[in-house]
């Protein structure tokens, strides 16, 4: 198993991603510790932590630090609601409170967990930290101006707390995938840029499969966490500033 000993902290863990990199992490053998930003009566095991809480992130980070000893993985994929953003629409459709909306919640908790996981990793002089972004980050696609200045910010965060926390024995690096089907999110996408195209979902689907990826087909959920957990592993020792690209040969690095 990957992650035995390690002590694992997945944001945003009510989200289909989230429940299913927290899952692959205790496959690996991972101590994992589960927080929404909302209470949820199907995952009652989950702590309720709004990741863009800058005191209550570090509290439930200080908490679990002296109950473990030791603060090892730190993945956050909180987000907000595609609708809230008005994802899939046209951009003049979009107006600046919706634009800013990922920004000020996805990007800005990936800043905020990062930088409260430094101060117990830099003690103990190691540990990994992953941000999450998708292929919005490097194509130019239409009908989504919001979440893609989000995910290319959290990118850059990334490369510049890579470099800063890497002297301190942190890893900093991403994952960056293709479209998930089988995830809400992107069911909710791929219906509203469809609707644009005058596609259905499966035809939806179907086009970016077999125009846009070199492998002609999409990750599922399960794919992409298991890319996360290679990531969290001592496997991926020498993996820091960088992105993972899974986006099934969309990108072509």
């Amino acid at each position: 198993m990957l992650l035995t000993g390690k002590n694992a902290l997945v944001f945003g863990a009510g989200g289909y991603l989230g429940q299913s990199i927290a899952k692959r992490f205790e496959q690996e053998g991972a101590t994992v510790f589960s927080s929404s930003r909302r209470a949820r009566a199907d995952q009652p095991t989950l702590a309720v932590v709004d990741a863009t809480d800058e005191n209550a992130v570090d509290a439930y980070i200080d908490q679990i630090a002296d109950e473990t000893g030791s603060i090892d993985i730190v993945v956050n994929m909180s987000g907000v609601e595609p609708g809230r953003y008005s994802h899939g629409k046209p951009a003049s459709d979009v107006t600046l409170k919706q634009f800013l909306a990922p920004l000020s919640v996805d990007t800005a908790a990936q800043f905020i967990t990062a930088k409260s996981a430094f101060r117990h990793m830099a003690k103990q002089e190691s540990g990994v930290i992953i941000l999450n972004t998708s292929t919005l980050a490097k194509v130019g696609a239409p009908w989504a101006p919001a979440l893609t200045a989000s995910h290319a910010a959290t990118e850059g965060l990334m490369r510049s707390l890579a470099h800063e926390y890497g002297p301190a024995g942190i890893r900093v690096l991403g994952v960056r995938s293709e479209a998930m089907p089988d995830s809400p999110t992107i069911d909710y996408t791929f219906k509203t840029m469809g609707a644009n195209m005058g596609m259905s979902f499966a035809e939806m689907k179907d086009f970016i499969e077999q125009n846009k990826t070199a492998l002609k087909k999409l990750p599922t959920a399960k794919d992409t966490a298991a890319v996360f957990a290679f990531a969290a592993s001592d496997m991926a020792t020498f993996m820091a500033g960088t992105m993972l690209n899974n986006s099934a040969g969309h990108i072509v690095d």
